[in-house]
């Protein structure tokens, strides 16, 4: 099954699936909905409490950068990003990731979530991500109610230290949920991690490496990779530290870099579909 949006109205472009359908993606009606492609940074973001379990933003990121100076860049590019036209149809963009690994694109869907995709966004312009790392790579098994077993594979990038740590996602500022229980975890899915409280999404992102439905309505879905999803399967083949170094065995022994996100200096047109999926 694809990423794809059920139940909405309205017309948008066909995205070609994996298995060879078109799979419409979905863009609001004209009239209130299309307000929820223009809130403002202060509308979107929550700045003035931090939620359970967060601790304060580091003074740098592993880069090097000052994290108050990208927040100031994230809210300064925040009102320059148009994600839709005046008739609310959707704006599709792309996310070139360049990394030691290789490169992928993501294809973001502003329809999914637009708050979120305005944050990756601007970090990504504001250089964010530049420098920091992939650093936690999951596979876990677990046991459904019905006595199945549920395999989730995924990897996690963008955590200010780059250690992917609990409490520290963040640079100041959180984004209010934007789940969507009719959009579905599969290959190659990216969204924003949040810790146990929901309202804790910041700057980290995951890419699913398969189905994953215990995350389906839970996270916040933004894209999904379009091109190079063989760089992340290597990413998340990487080893990890030893058990008695972290139990957890999740975070890499030698992390993979992030060099540069950018983003595609135009849309693609509200006409043309997204790149086929992988």
């Amino acid at each position: 099954m694809a990423l794809g949006v059920t139940g909405c109205g309205g017309s948008a472009p066909a995205v070609a699936t994996s298995d060879g359908a078109d799979e419409t993606a979905a863009a609001p009606p004209v009239g209130e909905p299309v307000a929820r492609y223009h809130q403002s940074f202060e509308q979107a973001a929550i700045t003035d409490t931090i939620p359970e379990g967060q601790h304060l933003p580091p003074d740098r990121t592993a880069a090097g950068k000052p994290t108050g100076l990208l927040r100031i860049a994230v809210e300064a590019l925040w009102p320059q990003i148009a994600l839709a036209d005046a008739a609310g149809i959707t704006k599709f963009f792309v996310a070139t990731v360049e990394t030691d690994a290789g490169g992928f694109e993501i294809t973001l869907r502003p329809e999914l979530a637009p708050n979120h995709v305005r944050n990756f966004i601007a970090l990504a312009k504001a250089g964010y991500y530049d420098g920091l790392c992939f650093d936690r790579i999951v596979h876990q098994e677990s046991m459904a109610e019905d006595g199945r077993k549920v395999q989730l594979d995924l990897v996690k990038a963008g955590c200010p230290l780059g250690s992917g740590d609990d409490g520290v996602g963040h640079i100041g500022y959180f984004l209010k949920p934007e789940f969507n229980p009719d959009v579905h975890h599969e290959e190659g899915t990216v969204g924003f991690w949040h810790d146990d409280d929901p309202t804790s999404a910041g700057c980290h992102f995951y890419i699913t490496l398969g189905p994953a439905p215990a995350l389906d309505g839970e996270f916040t879905i933004i894209g999904k990779v379009t091109r190079g999803l063989d760089v992340i399967k290597k990413i998340a083949a990487s080893p990890v530290q030893l058990a008695d170094v972290y139990p957890e065995r999740e975070k890499p022994a030698a992390p993979t870099l992030i060099r540069r996100v950018t983003i595609a200096p135009e849309p693609l047109e509200k006409t043309t579909p997204p790149a086929a999926l992988p």
